[in-house]
């Protein structure tokens, strides 16, 4: 254990006291401010008939996403203070999933809330592609694509000790979280309402496409990390010149998307895509 003061710095600001403070905050109720600034960026009228219900779900939300992830940052800067702790485990990559999987979570087991007063409903069924746009589900694809050829070409070449089985169990992983993704989105566009007048119906969508970004980008991040992973793995370390520079400049591409993702997530914001809530007002009955 190495425990001399900047050590100890290092790691209990970032690991532990930081996100200790950030779990705290979590289970606050959001401020109206923060209400408001969903409903501009999401495209929602914020008003009395509509607050109590998006501040409920945002703040729902962000206690299952932070109880999830929080107690796991301590992973990444643990070697700081114990340089034999196990590589695999030290990385912020353990905290991120649980951040993930909190998210995932708090949506498939939304409350369902039953509208007073008379019952309405669209006249067509509610279905993904009314909240998340097309190019998202093949940007996953594409990127699963990658991985496989990436995985083909470095087995081809050489097939490390140890390393078949990391790249399966991480492309194993990406897939179960696009599978759980999936059901999650499915679930969100069936459920029921939260209300029946214009305020409320106009929250219902911008909370529900909301959480289908959220869906869809726990998705793009499973794709990301595959990719990025199977793509560092087809490159072997000792290859140098345009191949290595190439490589570098690919896996630069895939950090900033997956940072710019993972700001949606955290903000609960929207892909900028309803045609759902475009047509909202059209075609409903008693």
């Amino acid at each position: 254990m190495d425990v001399d003061g900047p050590s100890l710095f290092w790691f209990l600001v970032p690991g532990v006291l930081v996100p200790g403070a950030l779990l705290v905050l979590s289970f606050w109720s959001p401020t109206r401010r923060q209400v408001r600034r969903w409903g501009a960026t999401c495209g929602v009228v914020i008003t009395t008939d509509n607050e109590p219900v998006v501040r409920s779900h945002l703040g729902r939300s962000r206690r299952f996403r932070s109880v999830a992830s929080f107690p796991f940052w301590w992973l990444a800067s643990v070697r700081l203070v114990d340089s034999d702790f196990p590589a695999l485990l030290a990385t912020p990559v353990i905290g991120l999933a649980a951040y993930l999987v909190g998210a995932l979570v708090a949506e498939l087991t939304s409350p369902l809330v039953a509208p007073a007063g008379r019952r309405s409903a669209l006249l067509s069924p509610r279905l993904i592609s009314d909240y998340r746009p097309g190019w998202l589900r093949n940007l996953v694809i594409a990127l699963f694509g990658i991985a496989a050829g990436a995985t083909v070409i470095r087995f081809t070449v050489d097939e490390p000790a140890g390393q078949a089985r990391h790249l399966a169990v991480t492309c194993s992983l990406a897939i179960v979280v696009v599978v759980v993704s999936e059901i999650a989105a499915r679930s969100i566009v069936r459920r029921p309402q939260r209300g029946t007048s214009s305020d409320l119906l106009a929250a219902d969508e911008g909370l529900r496409a909301a959480a289908v970004a959220t869906t869809s980008g726990a998705s793009v991040l499973a794709g990301i990390g595959a990719a990025a992973i199977a793509s560092a793995s087809a490159v072997p370390a000792e290859t140098g010149g345009p191949w290595m520079l190439l490589l570098v400049l690919w896996l630069l591409a895939l950090e900033a998307a997956a940072v710019g993702v993972l700001l949606l997530i955290v903000r609960q914001e929207t892909w900028g895509y309803r045609r759902r809530f475009a047509r909202s007002t059209a075609g409903v009955m008693a």
